[in-house]
């Protein structure tokens, strides 16, 4: 029998996500062992402290590893197409609001492949992109994708897709929706990476056969992914949501106190110090919004949401959440500053946005209330970071 050829995996950028995902692709034994490389934005070329002799520190229960770069960082997108270095598959990991450079740059690749003469043959490197930062947005995302390859087309970059080549390309573009948890001490190059436990994560979205290969693939190479089938995104997202903005925005205001001292907290602690009926009202709302939306079904009950809600955070009770490590390292770089970090604006907002479009003023009142709370908090622990001690 012959041996399935290694996938070749991209990963973009080198971020704490990132760093536990190339681990578990890369550390275990595996028939299929993959190709993984480091990917960048362009819009992050000027600043990217990584370099082909810089080295990544990554911490785990057997012992630290410096992983060497040389020969595995492979720029951009377009700079990846430009040198025949395009992955089959690409895990974007950055901060939601940097998706939309991410697409951007998908978009620059195609462009290449057709200057190349391979997108009409049929033999064009098209990578299956898939967005693996928290947030609620595919939807949002996808359709910028379509307006970005059609202003292309538009300006004489890319030929006419529809009705053909547009959804091949459209059809490259999932949504992997993870709970793998993973922690960033220090900054810079002298940062110390640790991978979580393994934790799963959904594909959905994109091309049905695309989708299918994908999670055979990664799985194949040690990684825990699985596809989700028919399962819409946006439902996906939903129910990530509620992990989210339980561990996430409910933590913050946990380790928060009220003259703005903060102290990490994991989510086993969280989960203790919220009271439980204030993670079922955060269940009952957003469950309101989503079916308004049609992501979740009028017989489905907020108990019952609940209680997988709980089997997920029970699964991660000793992690200290993302937004909590980057608050940490915020404080005590001396860099806090009022207002929301992109992971929460990308679960807050979007909800209030649905609200609205329904006309539900007490789910508008609702989300914009903890956004209002959270902003206050994170106000209260800027000022108390500048404080002389």
């Amino acid at each position: 029998m012959r041996r399935p050829e290694a996938p070749s995996v991209g990963i973009l950028p080198i971020s704490a996500l990132g760093v536990a995902f190339f681990h578990y692709l890369t550390a275990g034994p595996s028939a299929v062992p993959p190709r993984v490389t480091f990917l960048s934005r362009r819009a992050s070329a000027a600043t990217d402290r990584w370099r082909e002799d810089s080295s990544v520190r990554i911490e785990t229960a057997q012992g630290r590893k410096d992983l060497p770069l040389a020969g595995r960082l492979a720029g951009s997108l377009p700079e990846a197409a430009a040198s025949g270095r395009l992955p089959e598959i690409i895990l974007a990991c950055t901060n939601p609001d940097q998706l939309f450079d991410v697409i951007g740059d998908y978009v620059a690749a195609v462009e290449f492949e057709h200057r190349e003469g391979r997108l009409h043959s049929g033999a064009a490197r098209l990578p299956v992109l898939i967005l693996c930062s928290n947030g609620i947005y595919f939807q949002r995302l996808r359709s910028s994708f379509i307006e970005l390859l059609e202003e292309s087309t538009l300006l004489g970059r890319l030929p006419d897709l529809w009705p053909d080549l547009m959804p091949v390309v459209v059809g490259r573009l999932m949504r992997g929706v993870t709970i793998q948890t993973a922690l960033r001490s220090g900054a810079g190059s002298e940062a110390v990476y640790r991978p979580g436990q393994p934790g799963r994560t959904l594909l959905t979205g994109g091309s049905k056969p695309a989708r299918s290969a994908a999670a055979l693939q990664l799985s194949q190479c040690g990684g825990w992914f699985e596809d989700a089938g028919e399962v819409l995104p946006t439902r996906v997202e939903f129910n990530k949501a509620l992990v989210n903005l339980a561990m996430n925005v409910f933590g913050q205001l946990a380790s928060i106190d009220t003259g703005g001292r903060f102290q990490a907290l994991t989510v086993g602690e969280i989960a203790r110090q919220v009271p439980p009926a204030r993670i079922l009202e955060l269940v009952t709302a957003t469950m309101k919004v989503g079916r308004g939306v049609g992501v979740f079904l009028e017989h489905e009950s907020p108990s019952a949401v609940l209680e997988e809600l709980r089997r997920l955070l029970d699964s991660t009770a000793a992690h200290v959440p993302s937004s909590l490590q980057l608050l940490e390292q915020q404080i005590d770089a001396g860099t806090l500053v009022s207002g929301l970090a992109s992971t929460e604006k990308w679960l807050l907002q979007p909800l209030q946005h649905y609200a609205r479009s329904l006309g539900d003023t007490e789910a508008i009142s609702y989300f914009e209330g903890i956004e209002g709370e959270l902003t206050a908090a994170i106000a209260r622990a800027a000022a108390a970071a500048t404080k002389p001690r």
